[in-house]
């Protein structure tokens, strides 16, 4: 059974991740639009009082608790045509990246060669951090999007490897011009980030139980996909509900 976290834990879970509260009341992230991150391993607490082991980004260098793996990861706050610079490193035992869906123009450097991505590697000795890679792209429209491992994304992003990014609009000021996009009627008072993730406990288990052992996390744990031919002939937008996600 999937399992939904709250704002709990040894890690810092900021599922929803605010500052402050009233008419003050904004998306609590770090600011670009150079980013430092690291992939590692940490606890997080679930709302029964469980503890579950994860893995998750951390900030090196910025925000409250730099050096602490967050879940989700980070908040990435960036202007409107910045360009946008990440370096990752890596204390997995695994090789891990990022990806950024709807962004354009991303390029990798450093690294490993992977399937959709340059991935950093898994350092070659524990307690260690591999060589970075960096990714780097022009923030050219406002908005939320997410990020998140472009390596084996069905088991990292399920242990933690994902949070968001907000791209603030040209113009945006956080005193006088509040706005979402690019002209007034996005204008807003108060603003709140709900990232809504889930957790399969059994997944992190074993993860935790190879780990410990001194096996490849992934031995063992369940990998399999699902082809599903969808075709739509009504008149009007539907959509299909598959055990609680509709696509």
């Amino acid at each position: 059974m999937k399992t939904l976290l709250h704002r709990l834990g040894h890690a810092l879970i900021p599922l929803l991740m605010l500052w402050g509260s009233g008419a003050w009341a904004v998306v609590d992230g770090i600011n670009g639009p150079t980013f430092n991150l690291t992939a590692k391993v940490d606890t997080i607490n679930s709302a029964d009082g469980g503890t579950l082991f994860a893995w998750g980004y951390a900030s090196d260098d910025k925000g409250p608790f730099p050096g602490v793996m967050q879940y989700p990861g980070p908040t990435l706050i960036v202007n409107q045509g910045d360009t946008v610079t990440i370096n990752l490193k890596n204390e997995l035992p695994m090789p891990v990246s990022m990806v950024f869906p709807g962004q354009s123009g991303v390029t990798a450097t450093g690294g490993s060669e992977g399937l959709l991505t340059r991935e950093a590697p898994a350092p070659v000795a524990p307690a260690t951090v591999s060589d970075p890679v960096t990714y780097s792209f022009v923030a050219s429209r406002p908005g939320t999007y997410l990020y998140q491992s472009g390596t084996r994304p069905d088991l990292q992003v399920e242990m933690g490897l994902v949070g968001a990014i907000i791209v603030r609009p040209t113009g945006y000021d956080a005193e006088s011009n509040k706005i979402a996009y690019g002209h007034a009627g996005s204008r807003y008072d108060h603003e709140y980030l709900f990232l809504l993730t889930e957790i399969d406990p059994t997944v992190h288990e074993k993860v935790a139980s190879n780990m410990a052992n001194g096996l490849a996390p992934d031995e063992g744990v369940d990998s399999s996909t699902c082809l599903l031919y969808t075709s739509d002939a009504a008149d009007e937008e539907d959509s299909v509900d598959l055990g609680g996600r509709r696509i």
